[in-house]
């Protein structure tokens, strides 16, 4: 009896002491839980400050980029002007220049102009850029053989061709060229080689004329070509000359006379 009575007791004790294990191991589990949980939660909130972070560097980084490409675009569209004219090159880097009186390739045989700088009034050269962004949508680039020429270079080729359907005589008005709003150009393609023409630079013959009845199919096309985009963004063709194009523009500006060197300092 006593052994049943003491039996029942220990386990009794037993019962106890399991059930006083079970409600400390679920304070534990619940514990543990509560700290896996405010570590998950502070594991999130990090991340999302770091995201946040992230996304504050990159749209910092972005405006830095964005105000670099402006700073960039600014500084090059810094463009020297000198009494109206301007450097082609700082217009538009990729027209292609090929001043004929800055070398010896010209009807006078000899080097004219005393440095390879091409310039125009910026009106005009504006307009160019519109031509030459059309051209190359096509394929092609306009190169230029002649723009902006000062006075006495004018008196120079008077000199030696007096026929006013080519030279314009400098005591009568004086050329276009004068002025800066006529330019002298071809079309190349994306090698840069030249496009069929009617004749070549400087030809002083009917070969060079608009009317010229013998002129082949592919120099009448590319020639028409050249036209048609000049002409619409504003340039006007003389008939002597396929090569030449006036600002239609030209009356509201005067002869200027300025040294070729000065834009090259």
């Amino acid at each position: 009896m006593k052994n049943r009575i003491l039996v029942a007791f220990l386990g009794a004790c037993v019962m106890i002491f399991m059930c006083s294990c079970g409600i400390d191991r679920n304070k534990v589990n619940e514990v543990k839980t509560n700290n896996i949980l405010q570590k998950v939660e502070k594991a999130n909130s990090t991340n999302k400050d770091e995201e946040t972070a992230q996304r504050q560097e990159e749209q910092s980084l972005l405006k830095k980029s964005e105000q670099a490409a402006k700073e960039g675009k600014s500084q090059q569209n810094k463009i020297t002007e000198i009494d109206g004219l301007v450097k082609l090159k700082d217009m538009d880097s990729s027209f292609i220049i090929d001043l004929r009186y800055a070398t010896t390739s010209n009807f006078t045989g000899k080097n004219i102009y005393p440095v390879d700088v091409c310039v125009l009034r910026k009106e005009t050269a504006e307009k160019l850029v519109k031509a030459n962004e059309e051209f190359k949508k096509l394929g092609y680039k306009i190169k230029v053989w002649d723009a902006y020429r000062p006075p006495y270079v004018q008196q120079i080729f008077w000199n030696l061709v007096q026929d006013s359907r080519y030279v314009a005589n400098p005591k009568t008005g004086g050329s276009r060229h004068n002025i800066g709003t006529a330019v002298d150009i071809t079309l190349v393609d994306n090698l840069g080689k030249e496009l069929v023409m009617p004749s070549g630079f400087d030809d002083f013959s009917i070969r060079a004329q608009r009317s010229n009845p013998n002129i082949s199919e592919e120099a009448k096309k590319n020639s028409k070509l050249l036209t048609d985009v000049m002409v619409r963004v504003g340039f006007e063709p003389i008939e002597t000359e396929w090569w030449h194009f006036d600002d239609s523009e030209s009356s509201k500006y005067k002869i200027v006379d300025i040294k070729l060197e000065r834009f090259e300092q």
